[in-house]
Formats: C-alpha cells, structure tokens, sequence
C-alpha cells in the first residue's frame, strides 16, 4: 500500500530557459538541468523510495533515468502522467502565445480556469487526469514510498486540488524544474508539500 507520492518535475530544458511551451514534444534535458539531477537524485536517497514513475515524454523519462543511477530501483512509464496537451500553443514562446492569441492570453493569466481552446487540454480536465494518474500508481504499487516524474502543469493542478486552492490560482504557484513535492497519506490532512 503506498503511503507517500513524491512527485518530481523534469529536469532544465532549453524550452524551459526560453519559456517555451514543449507540451507533448520530445525535448531532452539540457546540461545544466543534468547537473542538477545527479544532485538530487542522491538527496532523494534519504527518503528510501522503492519504484518510480514516470510520464512518457522524454524529457521526463531521461529525468527518471538520471534520478535512479542514485537510487538503482525499477522504473514504469505511466502515460496519464504526461504533461498538459497545449494543442495550437505548443512549440510558441510565451511572446508569441500573446502576440498570436492575446484575447487567450489574458484569460490564461487573469481566469486560466475559463480558457477553452481547440485542441487544448482545459485545467479542469488536466486535473482530473492528474488524480486519475496518482490514484492509477498508488492503488496498483506493492511499495510504500513511490516517485513519480512528471510536469509543471500536473504538479501544480495537485498542488491545488490537495491544499484546497481555486484552479484559477494555477499560474500563481511556482514550481521549478527538479523540484520535489511529497503527498503523504499518512497525515490527517493530506497536502502536497516541497521537499526539495
């Protein structure tokens, strides 16, 4: 029975330095986003974790690679943990979402919860995905203490859902790359908190 979720978002990217929106696509892990993996990965350690998960794209799962050359455990991909599907905003800088999509733009940084976008995944819909993905991992692990690689969109839709926020607080919540949360369900009141 699993009794603590650490989440972890994927390592630096060059689309992350440019705020670019990578969505779906395959971008790797830049060099210094390698550098600070292989420091986690042995700060991870102390939490003794037993499997991790990982979302499908390749940023995530060279992230859980780097991660477990630290922690040596096996590793699953779980497609429901990959990033918010961006649809017509995938592959643009945060400029040129705003130049191209400005009446979008604002709603996205005023009301994100509002924005509905053809092809594009709505908050709503990404957040149940997201406890879909962590009630899929804990209900079908024999481990107690699992990780799970994903996204800034997933990590911060369960922020919210957890620490009782409005998901129009989304773009509020900061979480940098490499960062790790932990969902503990063995405290009263369940939140997902930073631990590194």
């Amino acid at each position: 029975m699993v009794e603590q979720i650490y989440i972890i978002r994927h390592g630096l990217t060059e689309s992350n330095k440019k705020k670019i929106y990578a969505g779906w696509s395959d971008e790797s892990v830049c060099n210094e986003g390698i550098s600070n993996l292989l420091e986690i990965g042995n700060k991870l350690k102390k939490f003794k974790i037993e499997k991790i998960f990982s979302s499908p794209i390749q940023r995530a799962i060279q992230t859980a690679g780097i991660i477990n050359s630290s922690l040596d455990i096996s590793t699953e991909i779980e497609k429901s943990l990959k990033e918010m599907k961006m649809g017509p905003w995938e592959g643009l800088s945060e400029e040129e979402v705003a130049k191209k999509y400005p009446r979008e733009w604002k709603i996205w940084n005023s009301k994100p919860f509002e924005l509905k976008l053809d092809g594009r995944e709505t908050l709503k819909d990404l957040q149940l995905r997201t406890l879909r993905a962590i009630k899929k991992i804990s209900n079908n692990s024999n481990f107690s203490r699992i990780l799970a690689v994903t996204h800034v969109a997933l990590i911060r839709s369960l922020i919210i859902f957890y620490n009782n926020l409005s998901l129009n607080e989304y773009r509020k919540i900061d979480v940098p790359n490499g960062a790790v949360y932990l969902l503990d369900y063995n405290t009263p009141e369940k939140k997902v908190m930073r631990v590194l």
